[in-house]
């Protein structure tokens, strides 16, 4: 079995590998790619007998899932970058509960301990970003998920509750992956749900709100205030320039939630992607596998 890697592994993650060949430069033999998404483009043609993909990122929205051979496995590396993004998304509400990012002494504060929090997509990050609401500011956490990781959630609802939710919630995070079920799920009509003097910040993909429904909700309620770490694409890449910049009640990151700078974040990410595929390789089955179908 031959694993090809767009990434040069360490010697920790090779030593986890060490039953199996890991080539660098030809994926011709290879039944295993590990790769960043968007490079799996430029592979599949080089890969004939190729069986599994396990990306290094926690997101799969990148992959080309239209030119996938039928019967290849994708596995993602989801809770790879669970802390840091939940840490970087309640940086994010603070900085807007509290309008740290403005200079007028009169910007109203929000309260956040024991005020509701919506958790949309409970996973790894979801579940996190439950936790620490739990934990520092005593909040009441409502989670909206297919399936749940935590405990820390005081209600488990499903997505078709989502206008209902948004209009009890103080806070909200998305944290969902983007498919065909979830894009532009949050459009005028979504958004036009949330709280009076509420907060959301989303840390999943930026398609997963409607830009221009975004700019009109936010200029229509001053009251509701915006961050996000994700930007839409556009021209097939991430485009952090923004009107929404200007917009008071808006601030936002350009992708910098995974904290891939942090070399620690960075090499624990690459190694837990190493060891999902040493366990598909030894038992035929791993974590975060995905259903392709809901990306076609």
């Amino acid at each position: 079995m031959i694993i090809y890697s767009t990434l040069k592994l360490g010697e920790t993650a090779r030593e986890v590998l060490k039953e199996w060949e890991v080539s660098y430069d030809d994926s011709s033999d290879a039944e295993v790619i590990l790769a960043w998404p968007t490079q799996v483009t430029q592979i599949l043609d080089r890969a004939p007998k190729l069986k599994y993909i396990q990306t290094f990122s926690a997101g799969v929205d990148g992959l080309p899932f239209d030119k996938l051979p039928k019967g290849v496995r994708v596995f993602s590396n989801a809770g790879a970058y669970s802390l840091p993004v939940a840490e970087h998304a309640w940086a994010l509400v603070l900085a807007l509960a509290k309008m740290v990012n403005r200079r007028e002494r009169n910007a109203q504060s929000y309260m956040l301990t024991r005020k509701t929090l919506l958790v949309i997509g409970c996973g790894g990050i979801g579940s996190k970003v439950a936790q620490i609401g739990k934990s520092a500011f005593s909040m009441w956490v409502l989670g909206v998920s297919r399936s749940f990781k935590s405990q820390d959630f005081d209600e488990r609802h499903s997505i078709n509750e989502l206008p209902e939710l948004l209009s009890r919630a103080d806070v909200s995070v998305i944290s969902l992956p983007l498919n065909k079920h979830t894009r532009s799920l949050f459009d005028y009509k979504m958004l036009s749900c949330v709280k009076q003097n509420s907060i959301m910040v989303n840390v999943g993909r930026a398609e997963l709100v409607v830009e221009d429904d975004l700019k009109k909700v936010l200029l229509e309620r001053p009251d509701f205030r915006f961050g996000t770490d994700v930007f839409w694409r556009k021209n097939g890449r991430e485009e952090f320039e923004s009107e929404l910049w200007s917009y008071p009640n808006f601030m936002g990151t350009p992708h910098t939630a995974g904290a891939d700078s942090n070399r620690e974040v960075f090499e624990e990410a690459v190694l837990q992607a190493v060891k999902n595929v040493r366990t598909l390789l030894t038992t035929g089955s791993a974590q975060n596998e995905v259903k392709v179908e809901d990306y076609l």
